[in-house]
């Protein structure tokens, strides 16, 4: 009808990092219904190459599914969603990167961490970036083999501002391809939220080496655990972050329970002998506390044992 503008859906998704939460990603957008094109996006070349010589399969529970996605060092065709998909700590210079290429597409940056949005903005300066709040878990079983541990929640907005119809198209096309997702008003809320849940079982698991189920049953990772939530919940709270839930410990413990046989991104970085996400999670909590006075001794021993030497 005239005057009428109703925006055309997503036809060509570029998800930048083949990691497991990429590649969950493309494989589940690539079988979703509607013909979206998906491209996935690798700095090396070597292992584009593997990567679009056969399916990437994701193995879950309610069944394995399989896709072949073409994966390039930048899409061939301009994209109009762009999804970083990377560590945080590679976001700068991803984001840096897909400026070559971006166009006008949106990004929706996945990433754990205080800040990181804030890092991708000042990389792509003139983009819309979208945050998203995840809270799946997968784990890299083989190159091109993920295990999907955790299919929950994903929350996406802007910060600082309302939603628009850019955040709810990208809320519609990851429900259509079976991830729960919503449209959120304060996205940065949620940003906190997650952040103190990460920072309390992430580094308690990975120290021990464990799985996260056992940070909820054993006595003494469970009060380490709480502890760490604890502090970050007043250095929040004195931010003046209302939290998506009304304790952080129990919201932290509840998550171990729930992906009780995953092995977190960071026990598995540490084995890996990779950089951990520690800066964004444990290292922020303690700066946003010195900032406005509230101390933060647990989070600041966890960040210390598991910063590179």
């Amino acid at each position: 009808m005239p005057g009428t503008h109703e925006p055309l859906p997503f036809t060509h998704v570029a998800i930048i990092g083949p990691g497991a939460i990429g590649c969950v990603l493309a494989v589940r957008l690539a079988l979703a219904p509607g013909a979206v094109r998906v491209t996935l996006v690798d700095h090396r070349a070597d292992r584009a190459a593997r990567l679009s010589a056969r399916p990437i399969v994701v193995r879950a529970s309610d069944g394995d599914c399989r896709a072949r996605v073409p994966v390039h060092t930048a899409p061939e065709e301009p994209p109009d969603l762009v999804i970083l998909a990377t560590k945080a700590g590679a976001a700068r210079a991803a984001a840096q990167g897909a400026s070559a290429w971006i166009g006008r597409a949106p990004l929706l940056a996945v990433q754990n961490g205080l800040g990181v949005v804030e890092t991708v903005v000042e990389a792509l300066p003139g983009a819309t970036v979208v945050a998203g709040v995840l809270y799946q878990a997968a784990n890299v079983l083989a190159e091109g083999e993920v295990h999907h541990a955790a299919n929950e929640r994903i929350l996406v907005g802007y910060l600082g501002r309302a939603p628009d119809e850019i955040v709810r198209r990208i809320a519609a096309l990851l429900e259509s391809a079976g991830l729960p997702a919503s449209a959120q008003a304060d996205i940065g809320a949620h940003i906190w939220g997650k952040v103190l849940v990460n920072a309390a079982l992430n580094p308690v698991a990975a120290l021990a080496g464990v799985r996260n189920g056992e940070v909820a049953s054993r006595l003494s990772l469970r009060a380490l655990a709480e502890v760490l939530a604890d502090e970050g919940q007043a250095v929040a709270e004195a931010d003046g972050v209302r939290l998506p839930y009304a304790g952080a410990a129990e919201a932290a413990l509840e998550t171990a329970r729930r992906s009780a046989e995953n092995r977190c991104s960071m026990l598995q970085d540490l084995e890996a002998g990779q950089p951990t996400e520690i800066e964004v999670l444990n290292g922020a909590i303690v700066r946003a506390g010195e900032r406005h006075g509230v101390p933060a001794p647990a989070n600041r021993a966890v960040a210390t044992l598991l910063r590179p030497a």
